[in-house]
C-alpha cells in the first residue's frame, strides 16, 4: 500500500516526451487496467481509442485547441461515453454476469424492477444526468489508466479542453474527428490522455492539507 500511495503522491502531467515507441504489451497492460476499472452496477459505460497515426494525432491536436505537445504524445487514447451501455438490455447482460459473480439468483423480474428506479438508472433522470453519470464513470478507468501507466514508466497528461457536443466551440473540427475515427453515434469523446516517455519531471502540483479535505463522522472534526 505504501508502494502504491508513493507512485500517486509522485504522479504528475507529463507534456514532454522522448522519441521513444511505446511497445504495444505496454499498452495493452495500460488500457487492461483501464478495462477492469469498478463501475456502477458492472455498465462499464466506456470505450477507447489508441491512437498512433501520425495525421489522427494532428486533427486531435486541433480539436483539442491546438495544445501543441499533443501531437508529440507517443500515444494517444480517446476515451469516449458508450451511451449504449445504459440500454436496458445491455444493462441486464452485464447484471447478470455480476449477479453470478455475487452468488445471487438471476431474476430477470427483479433487475427490470431495479432498472424501473430512477436512483438506480440515471437515463431515466434525463441527458444531463447520464453525462454527469459518464463523466463519473469515465473518470474511475482514466485514473486506473495513468496509475498503469505511471508503473509502467510512461508519463501521461489528460486532456479535458477540446470542442465537442458538450463544450461547444469548432463542432465542424469535431464532426471531423468523428468522421476520422469512424466513431458510431453512441459514442461521444469526454478526454484525451496523452501517452509517452517522460523528457522532463515537473514539480508536483500543490495539494490541501489533509485537514482541509477530510471530516470524521462530520462535517469540521479533525481525522
Amino acid at each position: 500500500m505504501e508502494k502504491l500511495l508513493h507512485v500517486i503522491n509522485n504522479w504528475a502531467s507529463i507534456r514532454k516526451y522522448k522519441e521513444k515507441d511505446i511497445p504495444l504489451e505496454v499498452l495493452k497492460r495500460i488500457l487492461e487496467a483501464a478495462r477492469l476499472a469498478p463501475s456502477w452496477a458492472n455498465t462499464q459505460p466506456w470505450h477507447f481509442i489508441v491512437v498512433k497515426d501520425k495525421s489522427k494525432k494532428e486533427i486531435l491536436k486541433e480539436v483539442a485547441l491546438n495544445q501543441k505537445f499533443i501531437d508529440k504524445a507517443n500515444t494517444i487514447v480517446v476515451c469516449c461515453a458508450d451511451f449504449s451501455a445504459w440500454k436496458n438490455e445491455n444493462r441486464l447482460k452485464e447484471m447478470n454476469k455480476l449477479w453470478k459473480v455475487l452468488g445471487r439468483t438471476s431474476d430477470e423480474s427483479e433487475m427490470k424492477k431495479y432498472l424501473e428506479n430512477p436512483v438506480m438508472n440515471p437515463a431515466l433522470r434525463g441527458e444531463q444526468v447520464l453525462l454527469a453519470r459518464q463523466y463519473e464513470q469515465l473518470s474511475l478507468a482514466i485514473a486506473f489508466m495513468i496509475l498503469q501507466a505511471k508503473h509502467e514508466g510512461v508519463g501521461s497528461c489528460i486532456i479535458g479542453g477540446f470542442y465537442n457536443h458538450v463544450t461547444g466551440g469548432d463542432l465542424e473540427l469535431y464532426k471531423r474527428v468523428v468522421d476520422e475515427l469512424k466513431l458510431p453515434d453512441h459514442l461521444l469523446i469526454l478526454t484525451m490522455v496523452t501517452l509517452g516517455y517522460p523528457d522532463e519531471d515537473p514539480d508536483r502540483r500543490p495539494r490541501k492539507p489533509f485537514e482541509e479535505i477530510v471530516s470524521f463522522e462530520e462535517f469540521g472534526n479533525k481525522y
